[in-house]
């Protein structure tokens, strides 16, 4: 990849991949710029066939710091933490966005990255199968234990009927 392909690849997928790395990080923002260089340091070192799709060069991105992640959590033995945002959600008060925050960070992390990718990325289930080396049938039934392990989370919480 040439240098113009690469800056225009970065800015249609940095943001994105830093909101995703934040997400399952829990805002820690040394980290998340750490693994997202190291993402894209790695993708830009694998030799890749030039005639691969934009939409499968993000997968592979996506991969890449996904396994990232897996390398830091098994690295540190890290356990579900409260997560807090700088920011309230627009639709709710700063103390609910606070509450959602912190009920997402108490899923499991296979369970937070399956919710992220299918709803913030919206990535299909093809593609979240191939980011978490999975099968694609496996995809709709982790997502509906993930759902309502996330329903439950909320409803314990006082949120919804």
């Amino acid at each position: 990849m040439d240098e113009e392909g690469f800056c225009a690849f970065y800015e249609q997928t940095a943001r994105k991949l830093r909101s995703y790395l934040r997400s399952v990080l829990r805002d820690d923002v040394t980290l998340v710029d750490d693994i997202l260089q190291e993402s894209y340091f790695r993708l830009l070192k694998a030799d890749l066939p030039l005639s691969m799709t934009a939409a499968w060069r993000r997968n592979y991105l996506y991969r890449i710091a996904i396994n990232l992640v897996r390398d830091h959590r098994r690295s540190r033995q890290m356990g579900p933490l409260p997560v807090e945002r700088e920011y309230a959600a627009p639709e709710c008060s700063f103390d609910e966005a606070r509450d959602i925050q912190q009920i997402f960070g108490r899923l499991k992390p296979k369970e937070r990255d399956l919710l992220w990718l299918a709803y913030v990325e919206c990535f299909s289930h093809s593609e979240i199968a191939g980011l978490l080396q999975a099968s694609t049938a496996s995809i709709r039934p982790m997502l509906a234990r993930a759902r309502a392990s996330f329903t439950a989370l909320l409803k314990k919480r006082g949120y919804g009927g």
